[in-house]
């Protein structure tokens, strides 16, 4: 090879290496925003059928419980109309509110908590945050925004004569765990929190699932950044603060109880533990390590029948009994 085709040769390597890391910037930039526009643009409407992606979209009614509850609709101090059904009991022990995932299951799936819960002594909310099934909302809003719904319903019970001086808890899985922590951080007439396979934050989350495809970390941590650039563009500076890793910090002496599964992929236990490092000591946890249970903690997902899993049902009911019943 000639001195030419020598220079010639570097210009076409060096026009690949540059062509190569233009395009690894330009898929670092652009990444982010698609994750960010999936997880929120439209609504959620449930199918009221199982599909493949996502097995717990059936859309339940107390009745098929044997149930009767009392369907309302609140709205949020700023406009937005809620469905919440309430499972009333004689002189409530406390008031657990129900919070659902990002796409699953509905929180009709909830009702089987209800009954369990009623048959122990408890009122229940199911709570359908904006953007899902028949409330109001054209997206959703990953925690930074439903604090407004849960403040409707805090509202309510508040108002009711027959909740008086009775305590209520917040129990939310998932995308409905981090709800509960950032409602619980800032909505002081809240008693005790449950929170199940709660992200610390949503770019703590991306940046996990990252890492289960061995993507380096510090390709990691420029997207995580990136992410949380972007979750501002979509829903302003209440990012820095409204997020379950900042929330926590608000607990004070309130009971709270953190459940993560040691098998769950959507948000690895990595999460409980960064809440956990954030919360006060005196905050109990529960790391379930069980071949049967994953992301929703509830063996087999078996929400409509939770009694048949009675370790679930022997750890939520003794913190309720011994943290808020018996405080």
């Amino acid at each position: 090879m000639n001195k030419v085709e020598t220079k010639q040769w570097k210009r076409v390597v060096k026009r690949i290496c540059i062509s190569i890391v233009c395009f690894i910037i330009l898929f670092l930039l652009i990444v982010p925003s698609i994750i960010v526009f999936q997880a929120t643009q439209n609504r959620v409407d449930y199918k009221g059928y199982a599909t493949a992606d996502y097995p717990l979209q059936d859309i339940y009614t107390a009745s098929d419980f044997n149930l009767e509850a009392n369907e309302i609709t609140l709205l949020t101090e700023d406009g937005y109309e809620l469905w919440v059904s309430e499972v009333l009991t004689e002189q409530p022990k406390a008031v657990i509110i129900y919070l659902s995932g990002i796409r699953q299951p509905s929180v009709t799936y909830f009702y089987g908590h209800a009954k369990w819960m009623r048959n122990n002594g408890y009122a229940s909310f199911l709570l359908e945050v904006r953007g899902h099934g028949n409330s109001d909302g054209d997206r959703v809003c990953l925690g930074y925004e439903e604090v407004s719904d849960v403040m409707a319903v805090v509202d309510y019970i508040k108002g009711q004569e027959k909740y008086k001086k009775v305590p209520i808890v917040l129990h939310g899985v998932s995308m409905g765990g981090a709800i509960a922590i950032n409602s619980f951080g800032q909505i002081k007439e809240i008693d005790g929190l449950i929170a199940m396979s709660a992200y610390s934050s949503f770019e703590d989350v991306v940046c996990d699932t990252m890492g289960n495809y061995n993507i380096p970390r510090f390709v990691r941590e420029i997207e995580k950044y990136l992410v949380r650039l972007w979750l501002q563009f979509v829903f302003g500076n209440k990012v820095n603060e409204i997020t379950p890793i900042k929330q926590v910090e608000n607990i004070g002496e309130r009971p709270a109880l953190f459940v993560a599964s040691k098998l769950d992929t959507e948000v690895p236990p990595e999460n409980m533990e960064r809440l956990l490092n954030k919360a006060p000591d005196h905050s109990k946890s529960w790391l379930r390590n069980s071949d049967s249970s994953g992301h929703f903690i509830i063996k087999d997902k078996n929400f409509l029948d939770i009694e048949q899993d009675t370790e679930y049902c022997d750890r939520i009911l003794t913190f309720l009994e011994a943290n808020i019943v018996n405080r």
